[in-house]
């Protein structure tokens, strides 16, 4: 995500040095195709998803499902189990 934005940020930083000036000394009123696309997708990251903190799963709400499925003889495979779980791409 962090490559995205630097990304977006480098091309509108381009984008802004490209700009040419018209003979009179105006800067040119039409923007590129690039500056309106970026600009478009920036305002489509920079909206960030509304996440509600109270319906996040914490720790304690997983502890009664551990103790019941996690036993002496069978924490070797379930240790396996998130391994191959993590490790997995």
């Amino acid at each position: 995500m962090k490559r995205y934005y630097a990304a977006v940020l480098m091309s509108l930083t381009l984008a802004a040095c490209e700009k040419k000036e018209v003979a009179d000394g105006t800067i040119s009123a039409r923007p590129s195709a690039a500056v309106e696309a970026t600009a478009a997708a920036s305002a489509v990251a920079t909206a960030a998803p509304v996440i509600d903190l109270d319906t996040l799963p914490v720790e304690e709400d997983f502890e009664a499902d551990a103790e019941k499925e996690l036993t002496v003889s069978n924490l070797n495979a379930k240790l396996d189990e998130l391994d191959k779980e993590i490790s997995a791409p």
